[in-house]
């Protein structure tokens, strides 16, 4: 199996501490089965959560990308997610 070095799509989001809310966010990328590259978390304080996300480019475009994180914002526990050049 070989990766392509090709530049990741990333985003992040803040979000609420809740404890469902890394599997909120990454249901998004699960119903259109992309598998990230990486996932990771960070508390911020004891109220929020900092998810970011890299995804390969190839498994989804760059409308859809824009599409996920439209969605995710929509979300009433995320505060914001912003895709990162």
């Amino acid at each position: 199996m070989q990766v392509e070095n090709a530049a990741a799509l990333r985003f992040r989001a803040v979000v609420e501490a809740d404890p469902g809310a890394l599997v909120r966010v990454l249901q998004f990328f699960q119903a259109r089965n992309v598998i990230p590259r990486s996932v990771a978390s960070e508390r911020l304080g004891a109220e929020y959560l900092q998810i970011q996300i890299e995804l390969d480019p190839a498994e989804l475009a760059a409308d859809g990308f824009r599409a996920v994180i439209s969605k995710i914002n929509e979300l009433p526990i995320v505060l914001a997610a912003v895709a990162c050049d």
